[in-house]
């Protein structure tokens, strides 16, 4: 059977804002090598990924205080920000036939062994999503070569509008992001500060790789369970061509 290898994940981060979201961009790309076996085994499948997120949340309007902490992949893999993940197969394949999917957040490309783009012309041809990851599969089974993974994510909070209730939220979002079973990781940190009582040049926005910051105090508020839209558990419904 071949092996996989998490040979690096590149990360980057920057400021985000549109005209309801206060936020910031973060990307992590994934390399993974496919070394296949010397003799024709069944294809193995690469290791889950652990999207890990600490969420500190303070909702100073309400006197209130709740921390978030899982792998966001097994809590809702399914997500518009996570699901290239399990479609994977499915868009490397359709961007070797430059037919990329462009209601999908991020990217998914085969690569030969030496890093270059797998032409379609080397992949068999699929009529369907099914086809498209088995296509990609076989060729990484015969050949071996390189997932590279995408990743987009933009964690905002909703700027208030006019005639809303006031509102103060102070969050700090920490990322620890690789795959399970251990290798190389990236960490990011995310830090926002928006009260509709200021304007918006009042507002802090800070942004890095690493845990440049990595708490916050919240003296004078209430500890509080995390909200259910955060906390609920998102049941893992695939389609044909999509896997864990």
């Amino acid at each position: 059977m071949g092996t996989w290898t998490l040979q690096s994940i590149v990360a980057n981060c920057s400021d985000f804002e549109n005209t309801e979201l206060f936020g910031t961009n973060f990307t992590a790309t994934y390399r993974l090598i496919y070394n296949q076996a010397f003799f024709n085994e069944s294809f193995k499948e690469m290791p889950r990924l652990d999207w890990h997120e600490t969420i500190m949340m303070n909702e100073h309007h309400l006197k209130e205080t709740w921390v978030f902490d899982t792998n966001m992949y097994t809590h809702n893999p399914t997500s518009k920000t996570l699901e290239i993940w399990s479609k994977r197969y499915i868009e490397s394949y359709n961007s070797s036939n430059n037919q990329k999917d462009f209601n999908i957040k991020g990217s998914g490309q085969l690569l030969d062994k030496k890093g270059g783009l797998v032409k379609a012309s080397a992949l068999a041809v699929a009529s369907n999503d099914e086809e498209k990851a088995e296509a990609v599969r076989n060729y990484l089974k015969s050949n071996g070569g390189i997932l590279e993974i995408k990743i987009e994510d933009i964690p905002s909070i909703n700027k208030p509008k006019i005639g809303e209730a006031a509102i103060h939220k102070e969050r700090l979002l920490l990322f620890n992001v690789g795959v399970e079973g251990g290798g190389t990781r990236a960490q990011a940190y995310q830090y926002l500060n928006l009260n509709s009582a200021v304007p918006k040049t009042g507002w802090t926005r800070r942004h890095g790789i690493g845990w440049g910051v990595s708490s916050i105090k919240t003296t004078g508020l209430n500890n509080v369970a995390a909200p259910t839209n955060v906390s609920r558990k998102r049941e893992a419904i695939f389609l044909k061509g999509e896997c864990w």
